[in-house]
């Protein structure tokens, strides 16, 4: 078997990394991050403060705790702890790693790892990040505008090639796009339910089949909003087949 090709070190900002999509490994594929840019990132190269440290008794696991100012997260060592030898709360340190995810937490197994003591390494950093940033607002805003037109993604891509953007980044673009518009419809249709048991309330609740007709939706849209609702705590069933606002 051909060797599988070392993934590109993206750099960026844990907020950036910790606000994405994470997709779990798939066979060959490894875990990735699709950021609000549109960036998919994988292994990730971040520059931050070490705000916490720690290391097993027996020295087979070890991690820090990194802040750079967007968020925070954990890079986890296990096994192998020496490269944390050296390295004090308070140091800027450079990691590239795998990102990863265990159970719910989002965090980087390391690679490679270095402490920084040149300040302008920072502010180089803070450049290209902004940089970069500016670069992938302007390429997302010019898939966006490709996409009122074109709804099918490959043609999309084709597009985006056409005009010098990565046909990854607009297939990325219009994943987290969709993934924002999911969202808000799931917000929209939460605020339509609330707003159509407020109005039918006749003092003893408003009654299932009639907030479904007002709604004008589907049951089956309407039926889980309202089992929110009720397990949230913002609504409760004064008797069968009624729902209060509470």
């Amino acid at each position: 078997m051909a060797d599988r090709t070392r993934l590109t070190a993206v750099k960026a900002q844990i907020g950036q990394l910790a606000a994405g999509i994470y997709h779990a490994a798939q066979g060959f594929e490894s875990a990735y991050v699709i950021t609000k840019e549109g960036m998919r990132v994988s292994r990730a190269r971040v520059l931050g403060t070490v705000m916490n440290k720690f290391v097993s008794e027996d020295n087979q696991y070890g991690f820090l705790v990194l802040d750079d100012e967007t968020e925070t997260i954990r890079v986890k060592f296990f096994k192998n702890v020496k490269p944390l030898e050296g390295i004090e709360i308070g140091d800027f340190v450079d990691v590239i790693g795998k990102i990863k995810k265990y159970e719910g937490e989002l965090y980087v197994q390391p690679e490679i790892m270095r402490k920084v003591e040149d300040p302008n390494f920072l502010l180089l950093r803070l450049a290209e990040l902004a940089a970069q940033k500016k670069a992938l607002e302007n390429a997302k805003a010019r898939i966006l505008e490709i996409r009122k037109q074109i709804s099918d993604t490959e043609e999309l891509k084709k597009l985006a090639a056409a005009a010098g953007i990565s046909p990854e980044l607009a297939e990325a673009v219009v994943l987290v796009s969709e993934a924002a518009e999911n969202t808000e419809d799931k917000k929209t249709v939460k605020e339509r339910v609330l707003a159509a048991i407020v109005r039918l309330d006749d003092g003893s609740g408003a009654e299932y089949g009639t907030v479904i007709k007002e709604v004008a939706l589907p049951e089956a849209h309407v039926e889980p909003v309202i089992n929110e609702l009720l397990e949230s705590g913002a609504c409760y069933e004064p008797r069968p087949g009624r729902v209060k606002k509470l």
